[in-house]
């Protein structure tokens, strides 16, 4: 599988989930369900390679801003919401944090469960197919730390200044605080 193949699969879900992220979950399980193991082992690297895009300090900060709070656990289930988005999304995001006021007005309950699913999709499905949870060693398998710096939100004022829209959302308006 291809990297463009990986993105066309997860295009293709969001495109038919009508924006039903659960749905969207559901489908990709679908299309998982329908792959090789290898085809799956390849579906993990690329889902990993997005996901070390995804795991940086200033979308972490970002996403503590979109979800009032982001703990390691929601960091990872929200970072497979993230992938599930898209490429251009994906991208977009790692370019400019803030760009993520304009993908999600509201982060519900249902949607984080989903994702939390999502992260672990092709674990499972690779379980169901081989009986093993033992997946071969991937990327995932190494321990790493988010990339670029933190702390940009530790105070309101920095809030503003690296993430103004997702800070109004979080905060108000940056002139109703000053």
């Amino acid at each position: 599988m291809t990297e463009d193949d990986f993105w066309e699969i997860i295009d293709d879900c969001r495109a038919a989930c009508g924006g039903d992220f659960v749905e969207h979950v559901r489908l990709q399980g679908e299309r998982l369900s329908e792959m090789s193991v290898d085809e799956l082992l390849s579906f993990a690297g690329h889902w990993d390679a997005a996901d070390d895009i995804a795991f940086a300090w200033e979308i972490w900060d970002a996403a503590a801003l979109l979800l009032g709070g982001c703990g390691d656990d929601t960091f990872g289930d929200f970072r497979a919401w993230l992938i599930a988005q898209g490429r251009a999304a994906l991208e977009q995001v790692a370019a400019e944090p803030d760009s993520l006021a304009d993908l999600t007005k509201s982060w519900t309950e249902a949607t984080y469960r989903a994702a939390e699913v999502m992260g672990y999709q092709v674990f499972s499905v690779y379980e169901e197919k081989t009986g093993s949870c033992d997946m071969p060693l991937t990327e995932w398998d190494l321990p790493r730390g988010p990339s670029g710096s933190s702390g940009k939100i530790a105070t309101r004022e920095l809030a503003y200044a690296h993430y103004p829209r997702l800070a109004a959302r979080y905060y108000g308006s940056a002139d109703e605080h000053r």
